[in-house]
């Protein structure tokens, strides 16, 4: 092992934590690599979990033609990076994200101009839209990275950001400068958010077997799932659980949410992330436990009208990921209404992410 790529694995297995503890990932989605030569670079594996992550994981991927070797399977994206590291010759480290406001601000499907940054100069490039890990998307991004080889930084339309640079520290400083220009542009185009009234809290519940432990105002009390006389809170908690096999479920009551909430209207994601683990569609419902019941069937998540949402997941880090990708999700579909033009993501696209997203997961936990 050369100097150079000890140092690439290092700084691979920093920057996974980094990119958590920034808030520029959820989960497993995006991706690091480190350039080890000019022929070669090294890569995050698909879908294993970076906290846990091992040097010997990482997988070595040919720049001319995206091959790789080893046992172990390399991001999906990998073929983006490898024309990063080509067309970039001074490009020593490459992060995909999905941070929030580039996320958001990608939505858009333009490009940003008109300001002026001493890391991204003038100009962001966004990819058109492909589904992820294909050669539409690969294609996409290709394209601006070659006309625009001056740029450091790119949005990928519904999919999040790519980020270039010398090392790890110069990557990050593009993404976190990414972010920045991200939110000054959404937060400009969308003025001051609109006020709502604070909804009543519902709490947040652990399954216990047949029952459901609710800890709400402070208090905890254990619920039947199946019992037919429940306070509302407790109602809505044990109708969630009876329409899937969920372990855990929240309320979430975020500003974003809360807005998209009151519209009483269908959320269809504009960003693939929350389709993958939502649902290909968030439907709107009063607060009543039959319709939230019919509207989690097939979903881990259901707005309520005028009092945000409530989230399930299978575990804890489910149900958050649900959460955090619900409000990110929220924002772009707000954001999306102001953009002449900017739609959602296809119905079938969208039903497409969700059944690959819920395959791959279950076969990564042995459950197929």
């Amino acid at each position: 092992m050369t100097a150079l790529e000890a140092r690439a694995r290092e700084d691979i297995l920093g920057a996974a934590a980094r990119l958590a503890a920034e808030g520029l990932i959820e989960r497993t989605w995006g991706n690091i690599s480190a350039r080890v030569s000019d022929t070669q670079f090294l890569i995050t594996p698909s879908g294993l979990a970076y906290e846990t992550l091992r040097e010997d994981q990482l997988v070595t991927v040919n720049i001319a033609d995206a091959s790789w070797q080893g046992n172990v399977k390399p991001s999906s994206e990998k073929g983006i990076h490898a024309d990063a590291y080509r067309l970039r010759p001074e490009a020593g480290f490459v992060i995909h994200t999905h941070q929030y406001w580039a996320s958001i601000a990608g939505v858009a499907g333009t490009a940003l101009t008109g300001f002026s940054h001493p890391l991204l100069g003038k100009r962001v490039p966004c990819a058109a839209y492909g589904l992820p890990g294909t050669q539409t998307l690969r294609r996409a991004v290709e394209a601006e990275e070659a006309a625009w080889p001056d740029c450091r930084a790119f949005l990928l339309r519904s999919h999040g950001a790519l980020c270039l640079g010398r090392d790890v520290e110069d990557a990050f400083a593009a993404a976190r400068a990414l972010e920045e220009v991200c939110e000054a542009r959404v937060r400009d185009q969308m003025g001051d958010p609109k006020p709502f009234p604070v909804p009543p809290d519902l709490g947040f519940s652990r399954r216990q077997g047949d029952a459901f432990r609710l800890v709400r105002r402070g208090r905890s009390r254990l619920y039947p799932i199946d019992s037919g006389s429940l306070p509302r809170a407790a109602a809505l908690h044990a109708a969630v659980y009876r329409a899937g096999g969920f372990q855990y479920v929240a309320h979430e009551a975020s500003p974003e949410t809360l807005a998209v909430s009151a519209r009483g209207r269908r959320l269809r994601p504009c960003l693939d992330d929350l389709a993958q683990i939502a649902g290909a569609d968030v439907l709107c419902v009063p607060a009543e436990p039959g319709r939230v019941q019919r509207a989690l069937r097939g979903r881990n998540a259901a707005l309520l009208r005028g009092m945000g949402a409530l989230c399930a997941g299978g575990s804890l880090s489910d149900l958050e990921a649900v959460r955090s990708l619900l409000r990110k999700g929220c924002a772009a579909w707000l954001y999306a209404g102001e953009c002449p033009g900017c739609r959602p993501l296809g119905a079938a696209d969208a039903r497409l992410q969700r059944l690959v997203y819920q395959v791959s997961y279950q076969r990564k936990r042995g459950l197929c």
